[in-house]
């Protein structure tokens, strides 16, 4: 069976999820990049701003000068990852299997899928079609028999929305004329050595690669020779490796005004952990992973992230924890405008039992008794019912 592989981006991201929502930003050069500082460079530009002369990784204020014009908006990681959420949602009911690249683009594995929802190409049309309907989302889309050519095709394609088909059979006619540089896994598989060595033997496209046999490459380049061969030639049989289905829940809490004092932070974090155990608790679920990500006012995100020995639900318990993953990231003393909490590898509580009498059973803590007492008054009161001074500014 062939198979079919669809490659889906959309072109900066973060400027359509902007446009998406000021409808002010369309049609008119756009820049992402830190606002804090014109020394920040600037990290994604929008099609007008890229005909205006602009290119990333420029200074924001040259770009100011260049384009005088321009707007600034500044990175939001965690919009980013919502929205790429929202879009792996979207695409659920047309893939049986999906692998993430990035925010804003994926794989999908239409294999097997013609009688259900017709050919393959119908259907990522359909795709890009209810993305930039229902979503304002325009993308490009390559689809190809493997995972390679069809993100070949799809970095290809510059105005979106628009949709490229490589057959099977014509990989290698439609990679001869592209430059190696665009080869996706290029720079993580091969040292600046290889890539080097690729240019002192004139090899700028596929299809020089592609020319030259197998014995003389490995040669000149030694093991990386069998892989970049394969690639030149359209051969990619690596799958798509879809993602973990695992519940993940998640509090944050954006502080306004923005905070760098440790005291007030570690509270606003403990009052995430209390919120995120009384959830817990109300599913009967524990969990066993957790995740903390703080944003400075710098818009820089850090994350850390711990396993814990067995699954809880206490907020006795993830303290500690909490505490060691906030000294973690905090490490620059910028203040934080964001706390992001998450639990993950979620599982059901186990009970021990009594094996004797009763009588002899381990009392639980104290702590946890009075976490119950504090879930039930909320519960019947509102959530600011009570409180623990830590928590207040």
């Amino acid at each position: 069976m062939d198979r079919h592989i669809v490659c889906l981006q959309i072109p900066t991201f973060p400027i359509v999820l902007a446009r998406a929502a000021d409808s002010s930003l369309r049609n008119r050069p756009v820049a992402v990049a830190p606002t804090h500082t014109p020394r920040a460079l600037i990290r994604e530009i929008s099609t007008e701003a890229f005909h205006e002369g602009l290119q990333r990784g420029m200074p924001v204020d040259l770009a100011q000068l260049i384009c005088p014009g321009l707007r600034m908006i500044p990175p939001d990681p965690s919009l980013a990852q919502a929205a790429h959420r929202e879009l792996q949602h979207h695409i659920s009911s047309f893939a049986p299997a999906w692998e993430s690249i990035r925010p804003g683009s994926l794989f999908l594995d239409l294999t097997g899928t013609t009688r259900l929802l017709g050919p393959p190409i119908d259907t990522a049309t359909r795709i890009g079609r209810e993305l930039a309907h229902q979503q304002g989302w325009p993308s490009t889309i390559g689809l190809a028999g493997n995972k390679l050519v069809s993100q070949l095709a799809a970095t290809t394609l510059t105005k979106p929305p628009q949709v490229l088909s490589i057959h099977s059979g014509c990989e290698q006619p439609f990679l001869a004329p592209l430059p190696t540089m665009l080869l996706p896994g290029l720079h993580r598989t091969h040292t600046s050595r290889v890539i080097q060595r690729l240019e002192d033997l004139n090899l700028f496209t596929l299809g020089a690669i592609a020319s030259v046999s197998l014995a003389h490459l490995q040669v000149a380049l030694g093991s990386p020779a069998n892989r970049l061969h394969d690639w030149a030639m359209g051969i990619d049989p690596s799958p798509v490796h879809p993602p973990i289905t695992q519940p993940v829940i998640e509090r944050f809490l954006h502080l306004d005004p923005d905070e760098v004092d440790d005291r007030l932070l570690l509270g606003r974090l403990y009052r995430l952990s209390e919120q995120l155990c009384a959830t817990l608790r109300q599913q009967q679920r524990m969990c066993r992973y957790v995740s903390l990500t703080i944003r400075h006012g710098d818009h820089v995100e850090q994350t850390a992230q711990h396993m814990l020995p067995h699954g809880t639900y206490w907020e006795a318990d993830l303290q500690p924890v909490l505490t060691g993953l906030f000294y973690r990231c905090f490490r620059r003393r910028v203040r934080l405008t964001r706390l992001m909490l998450q639990v993950s590898r979620l599982e059901p509580p186990v009970r021990q039992l009594s094996l004797f009498d009763e009588s002899e059973s381990i009392v639980p803590p104290r702590s946890h008794h009075l976490s119950l007492a504090l879930d039930q008054i909320r519960a019947k009161f509102g959530e600011r019912a009570l409180s623990w001074g830590r928590t207040l500014r």
